[in-house]
């Protein structure tokens, strides 16, 4: 036994802050593959830097994982290793990816922990029943611990299922020598020499081979080879006597020794072998059998000696054709037929099968005639479990084959006559609810095809006709309703082309015929509301395109003459000119005009062939315009006003180098930079008061890398992108840096896993997607313990569920997984949380939302899941503090902000979404204060009382900043604040006519910082509010006129978070527990 430890082959699983890098592409396999590389090389420390670039929410986590694992295995760090191995078992990680269970279990085995070893394989047998390396390790743990009838067990298991397991007929041999079983041990190694003449251990099994029979091997047996058969006494017989071994065997071999002899001797008894049921012949024999029947065992004895060539070199080159020969008239003709031909039970059937292999390892198995596959045979995955169900027919798909992923769920199913699709082909997505049906005939799609949504319901369905798209193309929303008709004719568009949102409504609409649309083209806000306009012929506009903003004012316009645009205007949200381009009969762009809100041309560019060739710069100082030479490598473009709106270089007509843009403030909005006159490098977006927005980096004209946006120039999302999709993790933060939500894209779409973490870093809610759709969720109590798991399959019905031990309720309606109908939450007393409505998954009219004293919070009207309408929005104790109106998700209309008492404190009107007319101020009288007059989000000028109190005295603002100041006709200020470059800064005050503060508060770049006090009449205050980037924090107290307490509400990050003290007549009635804005518990 000290030998064969010796001798067995173990199957290993060997093999700072830095400056943001907003150019590295996040691209999981090429980050792994560069990492295998790295190890390869044997440059551990820079592979493991990469394997530790895979996020946690990457589906490849575990994979690299692994690699991790085999890096710190090949540096020899145990305890690294031993640590990292547990952790992943104590979290239950390996179960994802059965390989770590291999790697866990045979580290310990190496470390002699082997009953830790032995529980880790039982373990992962569950989920590697059939795994080549796996099942070998297992048996190496056994022979370890003596167990050498266990090890004996699985490595006949492995030979069964991989005849291509090498190393399992290499131990197989060695066991059988070591216990006396010469026969057995030299049918093994002979087929170890078969598959693997160069093999590692190809030396050793010579060795063995070539040792005498009659004088070694000769301890008794203690292990069951077979339970019945292998009886190869007479072999046994003549080789034990050493009867080959003498000069009157003729040896059909020019290389006479011990091992060519002592194999001939079998080889040829082969042939007359009364064949039983035992393991050894049934494996064995039947190739060796056809070894000698083919006349090429000479050819075998010179192969199987490849690995000695160094010593043996003159006799083997003297025989390079037989070994040729060998090779190419047997082992790729007809060896594998025979020596992996075995009986296994298929589907629950014990037949002859032929174990087919890929890339190493077993890929089908069946039954075969005449060398090809007929009949059901398996197909099965990397780890050796069932990957399909195959029907085979002369060697051609014929029939029913079906398909299973990793956790042996059926994903395809579908139908071939003679090797071609015919019939109903049928996916599942991974939660087992239908994907796709599609029929085929003669290997096109033939008649209807369907798809579905992840959680149910019919997605898109068409008719084929021999591989071409015939019929009406209809699309549903979740709930059933109609999302697109397209009709279509062999594969081309003809007839009607409609798109309908989620209330039913039509938002396109047009004719198609022969692939082009003919005639009018009409694009709808809400079915009636028009949002584009114009008239195809032969597939191109004739006349006018128009589009709208959601007020309907025009928005752009186009003219075209015989298909080719001839002008093209653009307009402010306003309504004003901004933009006017000029075309000629090719189509080509021949001047390019920019207009301010005045309706001054501020700059002309001229194009010949479609390149830039000058430009002409008008301002007030130069009306008629001043050429710009293109030639120098530096570029300005000015307001009219002769402000800096644009600064950049050329170099041959296109951008090159750094590129800066402003607000007409002065202010950047946007830093990017140009190579051959597309983006390359960071580009970088600015908010109108100067904060950060954005940051990104491009690479022609693409984004491509690490996206970050802002909040108070403060990182709050990080995506990343490759060739202008998301792709890879993203994680969104809560104001103080910490992680709120994580998850991973691909091709824009969310998979996997998405985590919600409380603002403590616990886990709060778990997502599980399949294409951006949400199937199942999971949530947390605030000791991380699983409450509820939502699993959205089919899930057609109205349900409620209960959240943090009863705290609060959620009542649903729901149809296919997606909420539409009546939602509410109530808390445990019955107090309204919110009342909302949806339709196919949006919010679609009035929605509610309750503070924690129970009063109205916001009341906001909804179409499809756009603001529409008035909102109303309430302070926490129920006062109306503001109202806004939108149109289709822009703000249109009046906003007015109110007192306490009802009375206006400001009011001013968005067109489009931009500041336009006046905005005006009110004291708690309703007496106006001051006016300020903007255009388009620019403040202009305002207007401040006289002496005497009347409201007339026009000041002009420029450059956005003024300090705004009126008084009243006593002297004392009526109001005061800072604009700096069109944002509100530091202190901003009203007072009444005695002086005494109404309201104040403390902007930073036009967001609240610091505390806001709203005062009654009475001077009192009735609330007072903090907050951090115009986000509540920390104590937001609200009062009865009398100075009673009404509310105490705790904030962190603009989210409820802490204690909540109600009171009712100055005493505390209630508390609210809250964790980043849920709620948790109540305490009466």
């Amino acid at each position: 036994m000290k030998k064969l430890l010796l001798v067995f082959f173990l199957v290993s699983f060997s093999k700072n802050y830095a400056q943001t890098d907003y150019a590295s592409v996040y691209n999981s396999e090429s980050i792994i593959s560069k990492g295998a590389s790295l190890h390869d090389d044997k440059k551990y420390d820079e592979a493991l830097k990469e394997y530790y670039k895979i996020s946690k929410t990457d589906p490849k986590y575990l994979n690299a994982q692994y690699e991790i694992g085999l890096t710190l295995s090949a540096q020899d760090k145990k305890s690294e290793l031993k640590t990292f191995l547990e952790d992943l078992y104590s979290k239950g990680k390996m179960a994802e990816y059965p390989d770590l269970y291999r790697m866990y279990a045979i580290f310990l085995s190496d470390e002699k922990e082997y009953e830790s070893s032995e529980k880790i394989f039982k373990e992962g047998e569950k989920y590697l029943p059939y795994s080549s390396t796996f099942l070998y390790n297992y048996a190496i743990l056994y022979i370890r611990k003596k167990e050498n009838q266990k090890a004996l067990d699985l490595l006949k298991r492995v030979v069964t299922n991989n005849p291509n397991h090498a190393q399992s007929h290499y131990l197989l041999g060695i066991m059988a020598f070591e216990n006396g079983k010469i026969t057995e041990g030299t049918l093994a190694l002979m087929s170890y020499l078969a598959i693997a003449p160069t093999g590692q251990y190809a030396n050793e099994a010579i060795m063995n081979l070539n040792a005498n029979f009659g004088q070694n091997y000769l301890n008794e047996n203690k292990l069951v080879f077979s339970k019945s058969g292998d009886n190869f006494e007479d072999i046994e017989t003549i080789l034990r006597n050493q009867l080959p071994l003498k000069k009157v065997y003729k040896i059909k071999s020019g290389i006479d020794d011990k091992i060519t002899r002592q194999v001939q001797a079998i080889a040829e008894y082969a042939t007359e072998h009364k064949m039983g049921d035992g393991f050894f012949e049934t494996t064995y024999i039947p190739w060796v059998k056809s070894l000698v029947e083919k006349n090429q065992l000479e050819g075998y004895s010179y192969y199987s000696l490849l690995s000695m060539e160094d010593k043996l070199g003159k006799e083997l080159n003297k025989q390079k054709k037989k070994i040729t020969s060998f090779r190419d008239d047997y082992l790729l003709k007809d060896f594998w037929s025979v020596f992996a031909k075995r009986k296994l039970d298929i589907f629950g059937n014990t037949e002859d099968v032929v174990v087919t292999i890929r890339n190493e390892k077993p890929f089908i198995i069946g039954p075969q005639i005449n060398g090809e596959f007929h009949g059901k045979c398996k197909y099965v995955n990397v780890y050796g479990n069932l990957g399909g169900e195959l029907n085979f027919k002369n060697g051609l798909l014929d029939g029913q084959q079906k398909y299973y992923n990793e956790k042996g769920m059926l994903n395809e199913e579908k139908y071939f006559t003679a090797g071609k699709l015919d019939g109903k082909r049928t996916t599942y997505y991974e939660n087992g609810n239908l994907a796709l049906i599609e029929n085929y005939k003669d290997d096109k799609l033939d008649g209807i095809s369907t798809s579905y949504y992840p959680n149910g319901g019919k997605n898109c369905e068409i008719n084929f006709t021999n591989g071409e798209r015939n019929g009406t193309f209809i699309c549903l929303y979740e709930t059933g309703t109609k999302k697109t008709e397209i009709d279509i004719t062999d594969g081309k568009l003809s007839g009607k082309y409609n798109s309908y949102n989620e209330s039913g409504a039509l938002t396109e609409t047009y004719n198609c015929l022969n692939d082009k649309i003919e005639g009018n083209y009409l694009q709808y806000f809400d079915g009636k509301l028009v949002k584009s306009e114009a008239v195809y012929k032969n597939g191109v506009i004739d006349g006018i395109y128009k589009s709208y903003y959601a007020n309907s004012t025009l928005e752009k316009e186009n003219i075209y003459t015989s298909g080719n645009i001839t002008k093209s205007s653009e307009y402010f949200e306003n309504g004003k000119k901004s933009y006017e381009s000029f075309y000629n009969d090719k189509g080509e762009l021949e001047t390019y005009d920019c207009f301010d809100n005045d309706g001054n041309k501020y700059f002309e560019e001229k194009y010949k062939s479609g390149e830039l060739k000058s430009g002409l710069q008008f301002t007030s100082n130069s009306p008629k315009g001043t050429e710009i030479n293109l030639t120098k490598k530096s570029f300005e473009t000015k307001n009219f006003d002769g402000s800096l709106k644009v600064k950049g270089a050329f170099e041959k007509g296109k951008r090159t180098g750094e590129w800066n843009y402003l607000y007409s403030s002065g202010i950047t909005s946007l830093n990017e930079s140009y190579v051959n006159g597309k983006t390359n490098g960071i580009s970088t977006n600015y908010l109108l008061n100067g904060d950060l927005s954005s940051k990104y980096n491009s690479t022609n004209d693409t984004i491509s890398g690490r996206y970050e946006t802002y909040d108070g120039n403060k990182v709050n999302q990080i995506y990343n992108y490759e060739k202008g999709e998301q792709n890879g993790p993203f994680q969104t933060f809560y104001p103080d840096g910490k992680v709120s939500t994580e998850g991973f894209m691909a091709a824009n779409d969310v998979v996997s896993d998405k985590f919600i973490y409380t603002q403590s870093g616990n886990i709060s809610i778990i997502e599980h997607y399949i294409n951006s759709y949400m199937v199942n969720r999971k949530t947390f109590d605030t000791k991380g313990k699983l409450e509820n798991e939502i699993d959205y399959k089919n899930k057609t019905e109205k349900f409620t569920l209960s959240f943090q031990n009863g705290a609060y309720i959620k009542n649903y309606e729901m149809t296919n997984g997606i909420l539409n109908g009546k939602f509410s939450a109530l808390d445990k007393f019955k107090t309204k949380i919110t009342e909302a409505e949806y339709i196919n998954g949006k919010v679609h009219n009035l929605y509610k939302t309750y503070s924690p004293v129970g009063s109205l919070l916001s009341e906001r009207n909804y179409y499809c899941g756009k603001l529409n309408g008035q909102s109303k929005h309430y302070d926490y104790a129920g006062n109306l503090r503001i109202t806004e109106e939108y149109l289709f998700g822009v703000e249109n209309g009046k906003t007015i902000r109110y007192y306490n008492n009802k009375s206006k404190m400001m009011e001013y009107s968005s067109v489009n979404g931009s500041i336009e007319g006046e905005t005006i101020y009110y004291n708690q009288k309703g007496e106006a204060l001051v006016i300020i007059g903007y255009q388009n989000n620019i403040p202009r000028y305002f207007i401040r009382k006289n002496k005497t109190g009347e409201l007339n005295e026009k000041v002009t603002i420029e450059k956005q900043t003024s300090e705004i100041t009126s008084s009243y006709p006593n002297g004392k200020i009526a109001i005061q604040f800072t604009l700096d470059k069109g944002s509100i800064n530091g202190k901003f005050i009203i007072n009444n006519i005695e002086g005494k503060p109404e309201y104040e508060c403390t902007y930073k770049n036009n967001n609240l910082e610091g505390e806001r006090t709203e005062y009654y009449a009475n001077g009192k205050p009735s609330k007072k509010e903090n907050f951090v980037n115009n986000g509540f924090d920390g104590k937001q107290l609200y009062f009865k006129e009398d100075g009673m307490l009404i509310a105490d509400l705790s904030f962190r990050n603009d989210e409820l978070h802490g204690n909540s003290l109600i009171y009712s007549a100055g005493k505390l009635t209630q508390t609210k527990k809250y964790d980043s804005d849920e709620l948790v518990e109540i305490i009466k």
